[in-house]
């Protein structure tokens, strides 16, 4: 059945079988999980990160950018603003391979400066975590 909402739930580990409806969010392994807003039970996983997902908190949760299942087979788009579901147009194979492309060619380029993530401080880090979240 599809979605409307998700209920976050900050836990330290994801369970091996989610439940329908709850977004699990782990700040220690930075990501958070659901199943797929549609219905179909596909497990949907968002990791955090400048060339991953951004989680803003407010009492409410919003995951930006939108969560494209292009490679499901229900193809379902959606963002979570507040935790609300918005949906979108389901995903093209076009708009699937672009976004596929556009992932790996961001993670390449974080991969080849390592010494720039890793030169950050805790404090920066935090800094910038809080800064973003603020901005929401």
């Amino acid at each position: 059945m599809r979605s409307g909402a998700l209920a976050p739930l900050f836990t330290e580990y994801i369970p091996a079988e989610p439940d329908e409806g709850v977004l699990y969010i782990s700040m220690q392994f930075e990501t958070a999980v659901h199943l797929c807003a549609c219905g179909c039970k596909a497990k949907v996983v968002t990791p955090f990160g400048p060339d991953d997902w951004i989680l803003t908190f407010d009492g409410t949760v919003t995951l930006r950018p939108s969560v494209g299942n292009g490679q499901q087979r229900c193809r379902s788009h959606y963002h979570i603003r507040r935790n609300n579901i918005d949906w979108l147009p389901k995903m093209s194979a076009a708009a699937t391979a672009a976004a596929s492309a556009r992932d790996r060619a961001a993670h390449t380029v974080a991969a080849a400066a390592p010494h720039a993530v890793a030169s950050a401080s805790w404090a920066r880090r935090l800094w910038r975590r809080l800064r973003r979240s603020a901005e929401g």
